[in-house]
This record gives C-alpha cells, structure tokens and sequence, in this order.
C-alpha cells in the first residue's frame, strides 16, 4: 500500500510523488537529486484506487492519439497534463518517463502489474513488433468495454434484491428491538395468557436483546470461517452447487463463456497464440471450475490435440462451443468463431439476467409479506383476544 505525496521544491512550486512513507518519498527525492522544503501526505493508493472505466478512458484516449499520428511520449505527455487524477497522473508520468529513458511500452506497464493485467501487457507488446500500436490500444478498450458491460449488467440484476433484502432485515430487527417489547409490557399488565405464535416472537425478541452481541459475533465468525475455510476447501463443489440452478446458474455459465471467449477473440486478433491467449484467460476467470477447466484445455493442446477436441471434452461448456471451434479450425476463421460465440454468450447473458430480476421481484415479495406479515400478526393477535381477557 502506497501514498500520495505533495511536495514542495525551494521555489514552492507543487510536485507529486507516490512512496509508501514520507521517509522513503524524501530518500527517492534525494536519489533523482531533488530538494523538498516540505512534503504533505495525500491520499492512499492501492490497487483498487484505479478503476476499470478510468483506465478504459485512457485506453481510448491512447488509440485516438496515436491513430491521428503522435508518438507515444507526446501522448502521455498530454494525458499527463489532462487527467484530473493525481494518481493516475503520477503513473502516467512514471510510465513516460521509462519510455523516454528507452524502455519499451509493455515492459513498463508490466511495471504496474496492480493496474495493468499480463493480457493487456501482452496485446500492447504484440503492437509493438507489429507496428500497430493503435489498433492494439483500439482492441483492448473494446475488450474492456464489454468486461464493463458484463459486470453493470450483473450489478443491475442484483442491486434491485439486495436492497429489499436490506430493507426487509433493517425493518425486522426495527420492530423486534423497539417495537415488540413495547407490545409486550403492555400485555403483561393483562396477566393473561399470550397466544402461542406472539409468545414464541416475543421470546425470541428478548433473547436477540439479551445477546445481540452473542448473535453479531456468531455471524462474523461464521462468515470468516466460510470464507477462509468452507469457500476455499470446498470451492469446487460450491461452484458447482450455483452452476446447476435453473436460472442462476445459466447466468453464471453464460457470463463466463462470454468473458472467456471475448478474451481469446481479441488475443486471436492481436496476433497472440492460442495457448498464450488461453493462459491469459485463466487470470481473468472468476470460477476456478473454468479456470480449471482452461488448464485442460491446455495441457489437451500441448499434447497434439485440437482445440475443438479438448474443448468437447469439457463438461461445462457446451457443444455449440466445440461445433464452432472446429469450424473454425477448419476454415481458418476461428477468430470469426470465437467473436460469433461471445457475442452470442453475451446475448443470452443479458435475456438471463433480465428473467432473473423479473422471476426475483416475486419471490422476493413474498418473503417481504411473509417476514413482516408475521410480526404485525404476532404484535396485533392478542388484541382480538383483549375483550375476553378484559371481561
């Protein structure tokens, strides 16, 4: 983990300089021969500070500049001057400034292996040697396009649920925290006997705020536990468990295909071999049944196979991939091929997804009415009995 630092040179002009503390940013700047007067902590950076859209702007914005003839100092040199972002303006300068003491582009965007993967260092690389440095920058913002895509489509699907799951819980814990005991001191002042069904949501009222701290606990523990332990052990068969739900698993199948094949297509067209395209594709693969899966394949092909053979071989993708594949193979087009089959994965992607949302609201409707429905039933059933109890 890193941090942004603004330093001060003896004309107190600003400089930026990024270092994991002021002591090792004040050593770097004695090293370039720099005096800092004073030097002021900025934000923190990691990884995750530099987002997939900034970078797919700036992919673009690379293309359009080279393809109108800049070289690529003079490019940096502008997004530089340009980009808002102090970090991502810093890396952009750092990145200039290995090009100008005649490192090549791939080996110093390798440099930033956090912002830039190994694929987008291996198309820029294939650029290079052929001289279509552009049309490398163009295929990598279309890949990153629809990884974008792909994941706001998913995002959108889930949001909608999440949030009446939210609101569902806040609620319930709302009327059984304040709202239910206030209820109850009331009926006690009855001395009568509770229905059975508001004595049972009562007693579970008081034990959640007795030990609510006991319940907090028992749930981080259990969600630590799945995700260091159960999630890693058992990942496989957890993997597999989603893939064969009706309609959430041919979600998660679909999204996988479409991002695996839209990486091999665009390695396909960049020039990239196969096998490396499809090593590339392990590292961007979510689910390691895939991943796992890709590895076959691999080892299939390195063993004299074809790619249409290994791939029929693999359970969890379709035939429609391997009948398209060899078509492929045996035509010569098998970027053509894997272009078609993204683009079709990425369109039954998109129908699943909206029929999840739809066959969701429901069911989710549902669970709302019957989790509230039984607290106001549970709150209100006593007071049907209120005119016996008073006589």
């Amino acid at each position: 983990m890193k941090r942004l630092y603004y330093w001060y040179d003896l004309d107190f002009n600003q400089h930026k300089i990024i270092a994991q503390s002021q002591q090792l940013a004040k050593r770097q700047l004695l090293l370039e021969g720099k005096i800092a007067i004073k030097i002021k902590a900025g934000a923190i950076i990691t990884a995750r500070s530099f987002h997939c859209a900034d970078l797919l702007i700036i992919t673009k914005q690379l293309a359009t500049m080279l393809k109108a003839g800049l070289s690529i100092i003079d490019t940096l040199h502008l997004l530089v001057q340009e980009q808002p972002k102090p970090h991502w303006q810093y890396l952009l300068s750092d990145i200039k400034q290995q090009i100008a003491k005649g490192e090549a582009l791939s080996h110093a965007l390798h440099q930033h292996h956090s912002v830039f993967s190994p694929l987008y260092c291996e198309i820029i690389a294939v650029g290079e040697l052929t001289g279509q440095l552009d049309e490398s920058f163009e295929q990598l913002a279309l890949l990153l396009e629809k990884s974008i895509k792909l994941q706001k489509s998913f995002k959108k699907a889930v949001r909608y649920p999440l949030f009446l799951l939210s609101v569902a819980m806040i609620v319930s814990l709302v009327m059984l925290l304040f709202v239910l005991p206030k209820f109850s001191d009331i009926y006690q002042d009855f001395d009568a006997q509770l229905p059975a069904f508001t004595q049972c949501i009562i007693d579970f009222s008081n034990n959640l705020q007795q030990s609510w701290l006991m319940w907090c606990i028992g749930f981080m523990v259990s969600y630590f536990c799945y995700q260091r332990y159960f999630k890693m052990r058992y990942r496989l068969q957890i993997e597999a468990m989603i893939i064969k739900c009706p309609i959430v698993g041919k979600a998660v199948q679909t999204s996988c295909l479409t991002q695996i094949f839209q990486t091999i297509a665009i390695t396909q067209k960049a020039g990239i071999p196969l096998l490396t395209g499809l090593a590339a594709t392990t590292n961007i693969t979510y689910y390691s049944l895939y991943r796992n899966s890709i590895l076959q394949i691999i080892a299939g092909i390195e063993q004299g196979y074809s790619f249409s053979h290994v791939l029929h071989q693999q359970l969890y993708f379709p035939n429609l991939c391997s009948q398209l594949i060899h078509v492929g193979e045996e035509s010569g087009t098998l970027d053509l091929m894997l272009d078609k089959l993204a683009i079709y994965y990425q369109e039954q992607n998109q129908i699943l997804i909206d029929n999840l949302s739809q066959a969701f609201e429901p069911l989710l409707m549902l669970v709302l009415a019957l989790i509230i429905g039984s607290l106001i039933v549970a709150m209100y059933l006593p007071i049907f009995q209120m005119g016996d109890v008073i006589h």
